[in-house]
């Protein structure tokens, strides 16, 4: 376990360059609910705000979205988002920080379309879910947002659910993986997924 942005997470569960190999020949899975997120509602959201590369705008319902990031990043976004407000004063956003009311979990490789698919009924088709698009949809018996967010060309899907439901989730991932050998990674396996 080391220290990462003020969050105790897992540098590995073994060797990183064995969890790397193994998530992009099949699937891995990796806990990484130390990304900042942020609720934006509000008149003042007519479009999705564009914040990238420092984070990533998902539309959730009308006139809503989350944003996601480095916690690094986030003091960045936040001011950008203050200059948004201050601009257009009559036109409010409100900026609720969900860091920790979410568990995030990344399900990234080949077969984590196939994985994901024994969980949900969300349609997982290249064509409704494609890079970069965000669906919520039950998950485990879970409610959840699932995002698709590949790293580096590897299928990638972020999945958001109440930090209560985060144990049982992780389970029920790992027992639908069995078949396609699942691995479990950490931070320093995850650096090698994103170059």
């Amino acid at each position: 376990m080391v220290e990462h942005h003020g969050w105790q997470i897992a540098s590995s569960f073994g060797n990183p360059s064995n969890e790397a190999r193994r998530a992009r020949e099949s699937v891995g899975l990796a806990d990484v609910s130390w990304m900042s997120k942020l609720n934006l509602q509000g008149s003042g959201l007519k479009s999705a705000p564009d914040f990238r590369p420092e984070a990533c705008s998902w539309l959730l319902a009308r006139r809503q979205f989350l944003l996601t990031c480095e916690p690094s990043a986030t003091a960045g976004v936040l001011n950008r988002l203050q200059q948004l407000q201050n601009a257009d004063a009559a036109s409010p956003i409100y900026v609720t920080d969900v860091t920790s009311a979410y568990t995030q979990l990344m399900l990234v490789g080949p077969r984590s379309r196939e994985v994901l698919s024994k969980l949900t009924s969300l349609n997982l088709s290249e064509g409704a879910r494609a890079n970069l698009t965000c669906a919520q949809a039950g998950v485990a018996h879970v409610h959840a947002i699932v995002l698709r967010d590949d790293l580096s060309g590897i299928p990638a899907f972020r999945l958001l659910v109440g930090r209560e439901y985060g144990e049982s989730v992780w389970e029920s991932i790992l027992h639908a993986g069995q078949e396609f050998d699942i691995t479990r990674f950490g931070l320093e396996a995850q650096k090698l997924l994103q170059k």
